[in-house]
Formats: structure tokens, sequence, C-alpha cells
């Protein structure tokens, strides 16, 4: 992919620091860019008045872009709510269906939704040490349970693209 740094191999601590030393992209989530995924409008209309909330960070490994590769990146999702609702990711499907995704829990604790285009919903722990598995075919979003930030490693296919229309549509219900 034009333009795309190649890291190669690399070994690290797991930390957001230790990525950004290695050349990771930061890209930072407000809530002005999540406001659809809440329901309240009015409670984000007043947030929003306030200040604009960084609701999570993502660390983005720059990798090679093959079928082959793997995106290995590290998300650091706050504590907090918008109205009644927990801080919590975009959410989104692969459009590739077969596409899975691996995400391990680092700190804080958390639930991963899944929820196919059928709209079956299930929920997995996303906590320190713990492994949850989003198979191809479902899309998933973290949602944070506690009050420390939500750290956590997700793995996926290099060649992934996101779907949010479709996982916004069905949004998680």
């Amino acid at each position: 992919m034009k333009g795309r740094e190649i890291l190669g191999n690399f070994a690290t601590f797991l930390s957001s620091n230790a990525y950004l030393d290695l050349g990771a992209k930061k890209h930072v989530r407000r809530l002005s860019q999540l406001k659809d995924i809440y329901t309240d409008k009015d409670v984000i209309g007043t947030i929003l008045k306030r200040e604009d909330p960084v609701i999570y960070e993502v660390y983005e490994m720059p990798q090679p872009f093959t079928e082959t590769d793997l995106l290995v990146n590290i998300t650091v999702l706050h504590p907090g709510k918008v109205g009644e609702e927990l801080y919590m990711t975009k959410g989104h499907f692969h459009e590739e269906p077969d596409t899975a995704e691996v995400v391990i829990g680092l700190q804080g604790s958390g639930v991963l939704l899944l929820q196919n285009r059928e709209g079956v919903l299930e929920e997995k722990p996303v906590m320190k040490d713990w492994i949850s598995y989003s198979a191809g075919g479902w899309a998933h979003r973290v949602v944070n349970m506690g009050t420390e930030d939500l750290v956590f490693l997700a793995i996926s296919g290099a060649n992934i693209i996101h779907d949010y229309e479709t996982a916004a549509r069905l949004n998680f219900k």
C-alpha cells in the first residue's frame, strides 16, 4: 500500500508508550467523532458545549499491507459515561466476512460486545490476561465497565476493511 511504512520484525513491552517508541501512530477518538453510537443526544450536546472528551486512543503499529500480515494494535479505552451509557469503541464488522479478530486484555475490565448480521448478540470478557475471540462475520465493540483505563491488544489480518455502517445500523441492540 503506497505511503504505508514497513516495520518488520519487532519485540516490545506491551504498553502504549513502548508502541510509540517503535513508531506507532496514535489515533485519538473523541465524543464528537462517536456521538452517533450513543442514544441520549441531549446529554451529548450538553457535554460537547463544555468539552470534547477523549473516549479512547488506538496505537497502530505500521505494518506491510499484505494478506498474510497482522495488525497488532493497542487501544486505551477510558472510563466514563455519556448519560447512562459507558464509554465504548465505535464497533465494526470486517468487510471480508471470514476475517476474525483477537482481543487480549492488558489492564482494566470490560466486555467485548459481539453481534452478527442476523442480530444475535454475545458478550465476552476483556480483562487482564484474558483472550477474547471475535469470529468472522461478527461485529465487535469494546465497553469499559470499570473505573480505570481498559487497555487491550487487538490482532487481526492486515487486509481488513472496517464496515462501520452496518455495525452502526444494528448498533449492538
